[in-house]
């Protein structure tokens, strides 16, 4: 196996595996974050007595946070 060939077989595969990674991280980060900002605005709606779209908006904000610390590694 010549050097060439080493290169351009696992050097692309392994920026792939990292870049993967890194999307992925960044991904649940946001993610982690969108659900914090919906949770609050649950928590806040119910604080206004909505309680039917302040607990379904808190329900899914508390989702987003598990879904993106679950792809962060964090769960």
């Amino acid at each position: 196996m010549t050097l060439v060939t080493l290169v351009t077989t696992v050097v692309p595969s392994v920026l792939a595996v990292e870049i993967g990674s890194t999307l992925k991280t960044v991904i649940g980060v946001i993610m982690a974050l969108s659900g914090l900002g919906v949770l609050l605005m649950g928590v806040i709606a119910l604080a206004d007595k909505q309680v039917q779209k302040g607990g379904i908006a808190a329900g899914l904000g508390a989702a987003l946070i598990a879904a993106g610390l679950w792809l962060v590694g964090a769960l």
